[in-house]
């Protein structure tokens, strides 16, 4: 799908595009369509650009279309009125775009051209979106924002809010849930499984969770719940067969929850430790205690938003080489074997620590 997007979506964008001419933006902005096809992480940190424009267009209709993988997390930010799922495997996918008319869509795509080319093809009167380096998505856009790989994601997407006028600065935030009845009182969220191609060289080595494991559950954490999609139950379960005898009845495989049920487990955890991915941006928007695990990727570029996260880089020089979350070298660094147990025990340590003490002085 890559290669088709790059081979097929570069010539389809670049005529269609040339062929369009560019539009004056609307006078008055009653319906602002937002474009995002795929990933959690980045579907989380949008709720902060929705954040924006809802306080500078407080009376418009927001409409998000989002694709399969992250139809229900667009479902949980605030500030929009209607969720749009485009089926982008087949030809549905323009018709459900081209059928609802907006003053304005945005396209929050860094780099894939069929996102591009949805926004062309849709019934909008004005349209945004990246212009990225090295890309060639960006000639059908009547505004087209200069995407930079020096920043924090967040501020890209603050930058394409911002031509439309609109003043930013709010966080990315996710409601509170409630936390489900037969959630533990004491409990840490340990996410080892990250997403997205080439996901095992994201992956912090077994040894070092199974050590933390043993270090935290039925210790200063009473239970660590481990998190994941469906298909990591089963790397849950051989995670906790084995680990010793001592902390094993301490520990429960989590994985398979919805998005709204694992939020819920994060927004009401002492302490969550994720390797880079979906979740670790939500544990950040709930406002959780977070220890985040940056290998290939940089904290500078993708790390968590929030008050309470702590950032553990890896130490290897040359990592946090990932801009739009593809670019691997053909022969990729052990960037997460390097990041070790004693620094994230210790991070972990610090987070328990301060609870604690800010308990003692209330």
């Amino acid at each position: 799908m890559h290669f088709l997007d790059r081979y097929a979506g570069i010539p389809a964008v670049a005529i269609l595009g040339q062929a369009r001419r560019k539009r004056a933006l609307p006078c008055m902005i009653r319906t602002i369509g937002l474009l995002r096809t795929a990933a959690i992480g980045d579907t989380v940190l949008m709720s902060a650009a929705i954040a924006d424009l809802r306080a500078a267009f407080p009376e418009a209709s927001v409409i998000f279309f989002a694709g399969p993988t992250n139809f229900e997390m667009a479902g949980m930010l605030d500030g929009v009125d209607e969720i749009v799922e485009v089926p982008i495997a087949n030809l549905a996918a323009w018709w459900r775009v081209r059928s609802i008319a907006v003053d304005v869509m945005i396209d929050f795509g860094q780099w894939p051209r069929f996102d591009a080319l949805l926004t062309l093809f849709s019934s909008a009167s004005f349209t945004i979106g990246f212009q990225t380096r090295g890309q060639h998505r960006h000639y059908g856009y009547d505004a087209a924002v200069e995407h930079s790989c020096h920043v924090h994601e967040i501020e890209n997407y603050r930058r394409l809010v911002r031509a439309l006028g609109v003043k930013t600065g709010n966080p990315p935030r996710l409601p509170t849930a409630s936390p489900a009845p037969s959630s533990p009182a004491n409990y840490a969220v340990f996410h080892l499984w990250p997403g997205g191609r080439r996901r095992e060289l994201k992956q912090w080595p077994d040894e070092k969770w199974l050590a933390l494991v043993e270090e935290i559950a039925g210790r200063e954490i009473e239970i660590v719940l481990l998190t994941g999609s469906a298909a990591d139950r089963d790397g849950n379960d051989a995670m906790i067969a084995r680990v010793g005898p001592h902390a094993r009845c301490f520990v429960r495989n989590a994985a398979g929850l919805s998005l709204r049920e694992t939020a819920a487990l994060l927004a009401h955890s002492r302490l969550v430790v994720s390797v880079n991915t979906g979740v670790m941006h939500m544990a950040a928007a709930l406002g959780a205690p977070l220890v985040a695990l940056h290998g290939p990727t940089s904290s500078r570029r993708w790390g968590p938003i929030g008050e309470k996260a702590i950032v553990v880089d890896s130490p290897l020089d040359g990592c946090g080489y990932l801009n739009l979350g593809w670019e691997y070298p053909s022969r990729p660094l052990g960037c997460m074997e390097c990041i070790s147990y004693e620094t994230v025990r210790d991070a972990c340590r610090s987070v328990i620590q301060s609870q604690v003490a800010s308990a003692q002085v209330v």
